[in-house]
């Protein structure tokens, strides 16, 4: 896996950003200001990942905890951002309920597929090969 990861090497990063992208812009408080745990906001937990890997200088750490914050805060069930406060500030969307329930489903599988590839290396421990608890006496 390289040191950095560009939008150029992962189609389901780009695609995740695009999905970001139809969020409101960084500025607009009343989506991004809203807290979670620990008392950071959301625009500074997923914008301190994002902006390094918009400008080059992602770390596969960056990509997967950026898609773990998505999942966490953005994707489906979670707790911090509803489904209906994301439909009402999804650009160009209107409000439309479809389009919300669309962007968190497509986002949190996005998510999981990144997670799963920058993640599941350090999951696996000891087992180098996959399957290999499975084989091992």
């Amino acid at each position: 896996m390289p040191d950095t990861i560009n939008l150029a090497d992962d189609p389901d990063l780009a695609h995740l950003v695009d999905l970001i992208d139809m969020l409101p812009d960084p500025e607009v408080s009343s989506f991004w200001d809203a807290k979670h745990q620990g008392g950071s906001t959301l625009r500074s937990t997923v914008g301190h990942r994002l902006t390094l890997i918009l400008k080059g200088r992602g770390q596969p750490s960056d990509v997967d905890y950026l898609a773990v914050y998505v999942l966490k805060y953005l994707g489906r069930g979670n707790s911090y951002i509803p489904e209906a406060h994301l439909t009402k500030h999804l650009t160009a969307m209107e409000n439309l309920p479809a389009a919300g329930h669309a962007w968190v489903e497509d986002a949190t599988r996005t998510a999981w597929t990144l997670v799963t590839r920058y993640s599941l290396p350090n999951w696996r421990g000891k087992h180098s090969t996959p399957g290999q608890a499975w084989i091992e006496n």
